[in-house]
């Protein structure tokens, strides 16, 4: 593969200050034959302000596109990468950051499986996190490399767990494709949540798709974005009842019911729109759906300790 230029699609609104630290680290990467496309949802002047100021600064190109009216996140980056100029699109979340080597170390690790920008392939990285601001040991994520886990299907990675953790996580801000990929299987439009699994498990369905992933962590998924403000910390639970639900099909039987433990039954525990009795009358409703085999496994009783713990405290 030869120097492609990458795009580097980022959706945002109003948040300069992450916007700022992620633009930055774009800049800083070893790898230079890139553009940088920031697509605010909506309006901001703030953000014009800020992306003015590190123009005038960098050689790198970088283009501003404002949608005038709330569009949300998948379309943002649709619009990003519909206005990309490079033949290798890479995503980044306004309050995530890269490690300067992530762009070079993929783009060496597409040469190294002799993948070409006209092959369907999706290169995610691993990442670290953290969940406290003064943390000091980061969490690598996923807790299983795609390769080791043996799994073909997008779904059973990211829903699948193995004893008491999850298998697999690919998060937008990791992920490098082709850019004839991306517009041919777009976000979809009006997803209040879960965006990035709606978007891989299309890729998956609708693709002759190669998965490989550096397992070297490559981008930090920072922690100190208020909760209110990230769309993966809202509790919608019902929204995700119901994709997981239209979704099903994909899912393996196991994959399915830790999707139902992890992301719905946890999240009515937390439901503090909820009194505690309403909470346990839903976890009742959803516990009697799981199989015999789920209810037994160590994984469901380290969530339902996780429940007991948020229906105490809440």
């Amino acid at each position: 593969m030869n120097e492609n230029q990458i795009s580097v699609v980022i959706p945002t609104f109003n948040r300069p200050s992450f916007l700022k630290r992620a633009m930055e680290s774009v800049l800083k990467q070893t790898y230079q034959n890139v553009e940088i496309i920031v697509v605010v949802d909506g309006v901001s002047n703030a953000t014009e302000q800020l992306v003015d100021e590190i123009k005038a600064k960098s050689t790198t190109k970088i283009t501003l596109i404002q949608t005038e009216e709330k569009v949300g996140g998948s379309e943002a980056r649709n619009i990003g990468i519909r206005a990309a100029t490079g033949e290798l699109i890479a995503l980044l979340d306004d309050d995530d950051e890269w490690f300067e080597n992530k762009l070079t170390s993929q783009i060496a690790l597409l040469k190294q499986k002799n993948l070409t920008t006209d092959t369907a392939f999706l290169c995610f990285t691993t990442l670290l996190r953290y969940k406290e601001k003064d943390q000091e040991t980061y969490t690598p994520l996923p807790n299983v490399n795609y390769e080791e886990s043996g799994k073909s299907k997008i779904a059973d990675y990211l829903f699948e767990t193995e004893g008491l953790r999850n298998i697999g996580f690919i998060q937008t801000s990791t992920v490098l494709v082709p850019k004839w990929m991306a517009i041919e299987t777009p976000f979809t439009v009006g997803l209040p949540k879960h965006q990035d699994w709606d978007w891989l498990l299309k890729l998956d369905k609708e693709q002759n798709l190669t998965i490989i992933q550096d397992t070297e962590p490559q981008i930090i998924y920072h922690s100190d974005v208020p909760k209110d403000t990230r769309i993966g910390y809202i509790n919608r639970w019902r929204f995700t009842e119901q994709w997981g639900a239209d979704h099903k099909a994909v899912f393996s039987s196991q994959g399915y019911d830790s999707f139902i433990l992890n992301y719905v039954m946890l999240s009515i525990a937390e439901d503090s729109q909820l009194t505690k009795k309403e909470r346990i009358k839903e976890l009742k409703v959803r516990w009697k759906t799981l199989s015999f085999k789920t209810k037994i496994r160590p994984y469901s009783w380290k969530m339902i300790i996780y429940m007991m713990n948020a229906l105490k405290n809440g």
